[in-house]
């Protein structure tokens, strides 16, 4: 009886910590490389196909050496992100930014996070 009592206070106890489950939401995380050689004089633009209301990116890691560096979602982009870079003009070497994109999301909350890091070589 002793036994059986145990048992039931085990099976109640897993109940009541089962009902108290927290659900955690695992993100699908990925990376992105890309690779850019640049005039100083040029700029570069990319459209990170992210047009959704409850999508969008941010800049985690800034360029360091440029004129433009920004993130643009307007009507001149059809309300798509697009990452727009041009280098300041007299500047050669090696730049690099780090975006954070966040797709598939259901109300606020993202289903699928990557990042896209993007090393430009800027020649003359």
């Amino acid at each position: 009886m002793k036994r059986l009592s145990i048992i039931a206070l085990s099976f109640v106890i897993a109940i009541i910590l089962g009902g108290c489950h927290e659900e955690k939401i695992v993100l699908n995380s990925s990376s992105e490389s890309r690779s850019v050689i640049l005039k100083n004089t040029e700029e570069y633009a990319l459209d990170l196909l992210i047009s959704g209301d409850e999508e969008g990116a941010i800049i985690k890691t800034q360029a360091k050496i440029f004129q433009i560096s920004e993130l643009i979602r307007d009507s001149t982009t059809s309300w798509s992100v697009v990452y727009r870079y041009k280098p300041m003009a007299s500047f050669t070497g090696t730049d690099y930014v780090e975006i954070e994109t966040c797709t598939g999301g259901e109300g606020v909350d993202c289903n699928d996070i990557k990042v896209v890091s993007i090393n430009f070589t800027i020649i003359n």
